[in-house]
């Protein structure tokens, strides 16, 4: 098997990424949807907290609304809207968080893509355009992992997860934070106006270097 062929079952395979995907965050969508439902059907059977199927079936979904109850966004919303958002507020955010891991999903599909094209110029002997695409996919690569990183933290803000991976997450990332962090108007959107840097950091990358020109 030569670095043509090797490159090219890496590039099937990262054409399969999408797909498995869109079904895995579908697939925790449904699962907190249906974790929802289950509470609120205990709630309305008025079932014992105490028995095995209610304590189970609820603990889930009640510990994503005690995350939520325990944001910063809980009581500014609770008050807008005049009732509880705690379990508008889990389904958003797990709607907010499968967007962006599949988001994400898309920067490793590039970086699959990359190794195969590159794989695949080299094993033409096209030694100028293989190395294009393995600095493209080295610069993705390393986006990938910042954002990576930015997605722990975002996660672990709001259902509390992962602490000890979000902790070292945001001292890696907190350098970067602190360049975005402009004041004035801009005060404490660094996180945000980094996230967006990077994305464009990601499509110009994707333009110049992993693009046939």
């Amino acid at each position: 098997m030569n670095l043509t062929d090797i490159g090219r079952y890496i590039g099937t395979a990262a054409n399969a990424i999408p797909t498995i995907a869109y079904y895995f965050f579908g697939g925790v969508l449904l699962a907190v949807v249906v974790l929802l439902l289950l509470r609120i059907i205990v709630d309305a059977l008025k079932l014992s907290p105490f028995g095995k199927f209610a304590y189970y079936s609820t603990r889930p979904a009640n510990q994503m609304i005690e995350s939520m109850r325990n944001s910063r966004y809980f009581y500014p919303l609770k008050r807008a809207l005049s009732f509880d958002p705690a379990i508008l507020m889990v389904f958003i955010s797990t709607a907010l968080i499968c967007y962006v891991g599949f988001t994400l999903t898309n920067y490793l599909t590039m970086i699959l893509g990359g190794i195969a094209n590159a794989l695949i110029k080299f094993g033409n002997a096209n030694v100028l355009s293989g190395g294009k695409f393995l600095i493209g996919t080295a610069l993705i690569a390393v986006i990938f992992f910042l954002l990576s990183l930015m997605l722990i933290v975002f996660v672990n803000s709001l259902f509390g997860l992962l602490p000890k991976l979000a902790h070292k997450a945001e001292f890696r990332i907190r350098p970067l934070l602190q360049l975005f962090e402009f004041g004035g108007i801009f005060a404490g959107w660094s996180f945000l106006i980094l996230w967006i840097a990077l994305s464009f950091a990601a499509t110009a990358v994707q333009l110049i270097f992993l693009s046939e020109l």
